[in-house]
């Protein structure tokens, strides 16, 4: 036994000292009790085994349900507390009334005028109108408005007009639960509005500000704006601003027109349309600032009824405008002060008071005043008056992009294209007067450019009429040629593809469809134009009277069709005209009215094709199509390494080789990518992304091209079309 080791003897030990005590233990046992009970070492490992169930797994279940999961819960309620309470933040503006007596802050009276002697004198309630700026006439109510950035914060208004001349009696009053305010200066001087904000928790936001300058008109003539501004003032006296009101008192408007008689009467020209031709037009009890009606007033004059304009025109009677006072006449057109505010405190003590802004609501005055003048309803529900692309995009970082992005940008780049140091980084949406001179008519309709584009990265070949000034922003920005040095498209190269041009074509000659070649290549004549309706213009886009018309080029034949004029259609304002949408502001209508002539009733883009040029298997709608072959494009430039950016540019990560350049294939392709996708994909104003404009718009513009383009790149990109995909010829 002393020869074999030791750790293999102690099992047999341990058994041994285990087998003695069970011994001894059923010794004792069988002294107490007269029955034996058997024993054997199998009753041992028996006893073992339980005890490693009772005594290990329960600890582990008992630790994992009552110490770590409960623990875990804790730790997360500390991590979330409850955010304190914030000041709101208070926006203030000046609003702008047009004169429209249904606007909800208008500012309404009632006159009384005679157009026909034998009917009477007559009455009608007319809506003034304010520009929104801080030069403003005494006498009429100045109307504000203070919003809470966050508008779920329910919040409560305090205003004050903390400043006012000597003897002013002005004071504020509030409307719309208090959000809304107004006062009405009542002496030449200048005067200070503030307001704050109170939340629920009590907090209340840093006071906002408003100052103006309160004064009175003193006319164009008396004023001789010419002696220090006569490059305006010649360039505006050639306008229909300057002598719209002096034609229409000599019936020079309708008459040469050949409209006929209504009622016996040639003219409809009567008293409550001075209201948007003439300077400060504010009747009582609104009066008192110098304008139209005072100068009426003080030169007892008599607006000439209807039997005495007609004569005009006919020679039967004397001219209404001639005959007259000097004082109704320095008041008898839309001069400046109309859209910079009144002057006589300028002109007469050198006040800096003057103030000139491309703002909407100056031109809103009466260009968004009623039905029949609702250009500027129809401009609030297009992309060119809202959104991020102008809020966002401004500053002198972005001084390149404020050509297009900018309303002060577009008008600086209008007037030094070539020097984008020259151009303004100040933000403001597109409105009226950046598209339209205010002062100048040396093209159609006041366009700051027309026939042909400025400055765009390629040559149009023909006169694209009224569209030249849509072809100066919307076109691609880029050279295909320099699609390998990895420069890409702008989000709208719609100006290439209705030029029948744009992407890299490999060396080949494209087809194009016939759209910017046949749309709006010539004045379009107006059906509405007759021989016994001669008061409307004889060609669409164009002037009454004007006997050759327009070219409105493809921009506008289709962009800016006549509106809906039905109000109770859902639609009403929101496509065609100056709204310049084809698609509803919701995407719900497509609006084919610029259709119908070549393509009958349209009511979906969406037109069916001629071919499957997707490889599908299944001939679709041209929109599809388009976004069935950018689907095929993608995957080959995945499979290359292309990867999406999804929260905005570059909209794409291009791979690059051991040069540090990417391959020319992948470079091409994503240019005519970009290309035809138009508008890319990002953030909605919801916040929740948004896929972009997949194709739709160039599939319209020019379908064939648009297929041409991204079928010859899937085929240099990947080797090979789709099986059983049409190539387009």
């Amino acid at each position: 036994m002393e020869d074999i080791p030791r750790m293999k003897n102690l099992p047999r030990n341990l058994i041994i000292v285990v087998g003695v005590a069970v011994v001894l233990s059923v010794a004792l046992i069988m002294t107490a009790c007269t029955t034996p009970a058997p024993v054997t070492v199998k009753e041992t490992v028996i006893v073992e085994k339980p005890v490693e169930k009772i005594v290990e797994k329960p600890v582990e279940k008992i630790v994992e349900k009552v110490v770590e999961k409960p623990v875990e819960k804790i730790v997360e309620k500390v991590v979330a507390p409850t955010p304190a309470p914030k000041a709101p933040v208070a926006k203030l503006e000046i609003l702008a009334i047009p004169g429209y007596a249904s606007d909800p802050n208008a500012i309404t009276t009632t006159i009384k005028y005679i157009t026909d002697t034998a009917v009477g004198e007559a009455k009608s309630t007319v809506a003034l109108y304010t520009t929104g700026l801080s030069n403003v006439p005494i006498s009429v109510p100045v109307k504000l408005r203070v919003t809470s950035v966050d508008s779920k914060d329910p919040v409560t208004a305090t205003w004050a007009l903390s400043g006012k001349p000597l003897g002013s009696k002005a004071a504020i009053t509030t409307t719309k639960g208090g959000m809304v305010a107004s006062f009405t200066p009542d002496v030449v001087g200048a005067y200070q509005v503030n307001v704050s904000l109170k939340n629920a928790a009590g907090l209340t936001s840093a006071a906002q500000y408003a100052s103006f300058n309160a004064g009175t008109y003193i006319g164009v003539t008396a004023g001789n704006c010419k002696q220090c501004h006569a490059k305006y003032a010649d360039e505006w006296a050639k306008t229909g601003h300057a002598i719209l009101f002096s034609e229409e008192l000599d019936n020079m408007v309708d008459g040469p027109l050949g409209v006929k008689p209504v009622n016996g009467y040639i003219t409809h020209y009567s008293e409550t349309c001075t209201r948007c031709h003439t300077t400060g037009w504010y009747p009582a009890p609104f009066s008192g600032s110098g304008g139209y009606w005072d100068a009426k007033a003080k030169s007892n004059w008599t607006f000439p009824t209807w039997k005495q304009i007609d004569a005009a025109f006919l020679k039967t009677g004397p001219s209404n405008w001639e005959a007259a006072p000097a004082a109704a006449k320095n008041m008898g057109s839309i001069s400046c002060e109309v859209c910079h505010g009144p002057a006589e405190q300028h002109v007469k003590n050198g006040a800096k008071v003057m103030q000139a802004s491309l703002d909407d609501g100056v031109c809103d005055q009466c260009h968004g005043a009623a039905a029949n003048h609702s250009r500027g309803w129809q401009l609030a529900n297009s992309k060119h008056s809202t959104g991020a692309s102008f809020e966002e995009i401004n500053g002198p970082a972005r001084q390149a992009c404020m050509r297009c992005h900018g309303a002060q940008g577009f008008v600086s780049f209008v007037a030094d294209p070539k020097n984008v140091s020259s151009w303004s980084v100040e933000e403001g949406s597109i409105g009226c007067a950046v598209c339209h001179d205010p002062h100048s008519d040396a093209n159609p309709f006041q366009l700051r450019i027309a026939s042909k584009p400025v400055e765009i990265p390629f040559e149009v070949k023909k006169d694209v009429g009224l569209s030249a000034i849509c072809f100066t922003c919307h076109n691609s920005r880029s050279d295909p040629a320099n699609a390998i040095k990895s420069s890409f498209p702008h989000y709208s190269s719609v100006a290439e593809l209705l030029a029948d041009t744009g992407g890299v074509t490999y060396g080949q000659t494209l087809p194009n469809s016939p759209h910017g070649m046949m749309v709006g290549a010539a004045p379009i004549p107006n059906p509405a134009y007759s021989i016994t309706n001669t008061g409307v213009a004889q060609f669409l886009f164009s002037s009454p009277g004007n006997a050759k018309g327009n070219i409105p080029g493809p921009c506008v034949a289709c962009h800016m069709v006549a509106p809906i004029g039905d109000a109770k259609d859902p639609n009403y304002m929101k496509v065609g005209g100056h709204s310049f949408n084809t698609v509803s502001p919701d995407g719900t209508f497509d609006y084919g009215a610029s259709c119908k002539s070549c393509h009958g009733d349209v009511k979906d883009f969406n037109l069916k094709a001629k071919a499957d040029y997707d490889g599908n298997g299944k001939v679709e709608g041209v929109q599809d199509e388009v976004k069935g072959l950018l689907n095929v494009l993608w995957k080959g430039l995945e499979a290359k390494g292309v990867k999406k950016v999804d929260t905005g540019y570059p909209y794409a990560t291009l791979p690059k080789g051991a040069d540090g350049q990417t391959d020319d294939k992948i470079d091409n392709a994503w240019f005519n990518y970009r290309t035809v996708y138009g508008v890319m994909w990002g953030t909605g104003a919801d916040g929740k992304p948004a896929p972009g404009n997949e194709g739709k718009a160039q599939a319209v513009h020019n379908f064939k091209r648009a297929v041409a383009l991204l079928q010859l790149s899937i085929k240099d990109l990947t080797g090979s079309l789709p099986a059983g995909a049409t190539e387009m010829k």
